[in-house]
């Protein structure tokens, strides 16, 4: 489960393999293999710890599958959908 949630983090951000590799120091082709759901490969405790610190909001989520919106700790979902709130309710 962590490394789905670690995917759609990275899907959430809209983030580039090469972005990523640069800001990560994971090779392009790591996060690629990664992504690809064909594939079996474990997800490395490196590889969570590195998107945790690009997206600590996120750190809970990752981990656990929970959030705690009080304490700064969401998930794409619910960052999806407290901002489309947020517009409708600023217009």
């Amino acid at each position: 489960m962590i490394k789905e949630r670690v995917i759609t983090v990275l899907k959430h951000s809209g983030v580039k393999l090469p972005q990523l590799e640069e800001l990560t120091g994971i090779s392009r082709y790591t996060w690629s293999n990664l992504k690809n759901t064909a594939k079996s490969r474990e997800i490395k405790a490196e590889e969570i710890e590195a998107v945790v610190k690009l997206y600590p909001q996120y750190a809970l989520w990752i981990v656990s599958g929970q959030t705690a919106p009080e304490a700064g700790q969401t998930s794409p979902e619910y960052d999806a959908a407290h901002s489309s709130l947020s517009s409708q309710n600023a217009g």
